[in-house]
Order: structure tokens, then sequence, then C-alpha cells
């Protein structure tokens, strides 16, 4: 249950961080402002899915991953869904964005995933190395700004993406099919950096 709790709170930073950038009409503030998220996740050791699956192998999966990525798919909704409610033109934004994603192929989807993964790695195992200095805050600002302008793909900024846009229920599968390509896709990437910087 701490697990998921942390895991729920994570969801809900990246949820905010996934808002900033809907809510900036400039693409470089939005990118840089949503490093909030993943900052105030590292500093308060919140789980995220993609902070966490580089170290699965070598922590034997505790915490549990499987858990994580649902707590924050939970966060996420819980985010997403209610500024959603306060702030409905972020939806007609984000609708643009899930239908750019829905039309991207799968090896697209798994490469682009890939290199968010190596990012995502790269900021918190650099964190980890100097947490709270100047080089480990400055490393999760240039790392999650580079993938956002990069336009690679984050399964749980999607998430809150995809849950900001969804137009109904039919749209569900699609984009529960999306996000597991990129979950895939992120652990590869995690879990290859750490593997060639070990």
């Amino acid at each position: 249950m701490q697990t998921f709790k942390k895991a729920v709170a994570a969801g809900m930073m990246i949820g905010i961080g996934a808002t900033v950038f809907l809510a900036v009409d400039s693409k470089i503030a939005g990118a840089f402002f949503f490093s909030v998220g993943l900052f105030l996740i590292c500093s308060f050791g919140m789980n995220l899915f993609t902070g966490k699956i580089g170290y699965v192998l070598a922590n034997k999966n505790d915490p549990n991953c499987a858990i994580i990525w649902l707590g924050n798919l939970t966060g996420s909704f819980i985010t997403a869904g209610l500024v959603r409610l306060a702030k409905p033109a972020y939806a007609e934004k984000a609708l643009t964005m899930a239908e750019a994603k829905m039309a991207m192929s799968i090896p697209a989807v798994l490469i682009t995933a890939l290199f968010c993964g190596m990012l995502m790695y790269a900021a918190v195992e650099n964190y980890r190395r100097h947490p709270g200095e100047i080089s480990g805050i400055f490393g999760i600002a240039m790392c999650v700004t580079a993938f956002i302008l990069c336009g690679f793909e984050h399964s749980i900024a999607d998430m809150s993406y995809l849950i900001f846009a969804c137009p109904g229920w039919a749209e569900v599968p699609r984009y529960l099919g999306f996000l597991l390509l990129v979950t895939v896709g992120n652990g590869l990437g995690a879990l290859a950096l750490k593997y060639l910087t070990d």
C-alpha cells in the first residue's frame, strides 16, 4: 500500500507537469516547467515507473514496478480528470496531441519511448548521485526538457495527456494499447542505459 500511495502521488505530480505544458503557449517553456513534476518526485521520494524501472533487475523488483505503474495511472487520472473539469480548454489541445500519437507507427512509438526511458534513467540516476545539489536539479530539468522537445514518448506523461484528451470510452482500448507500448519502450531504454553505464 505504501508503494501504491507514493506512486499515486508521483502520477499526480506528472499530471501537474502535463498541465503546465498544456497551459503555456511556448513549447520550450512548457517543456522546461514540466520538469517540476520529476523534481518533486525525486525530492520527496515518490514512486515513478520511469524512475524505478531502470533498477528493476538490480533491486529484484522492489518496489514492485507493476504496482507503481497502476499507482501512476491512478494519480494521473485524478489530476488530469479534475483539471479537465476545471479547465476544459486543455482537453482540446490534448486531443490534438493524442491524435498525433495515435497516428504513429509501432516502431516509431517504441523508438521514441526507448530514448525517453534513457533520459529518464539518466535524470534519476544523476539526482541520486547529487541529491539536492544544483547539478542534480539541473540534470532533471535538462533531461525532461530534452525528451519533450525531441518528441519522445513518456508513458506516465502520456497517461495524463490521454486522460485530458479522451473523448469517450470507445477510445480507451486504443489509448491503453498505446500506453503499454510506450511503457515497454521506456523500460527497455532505462535498462539499456543502466547496463551500458554500470
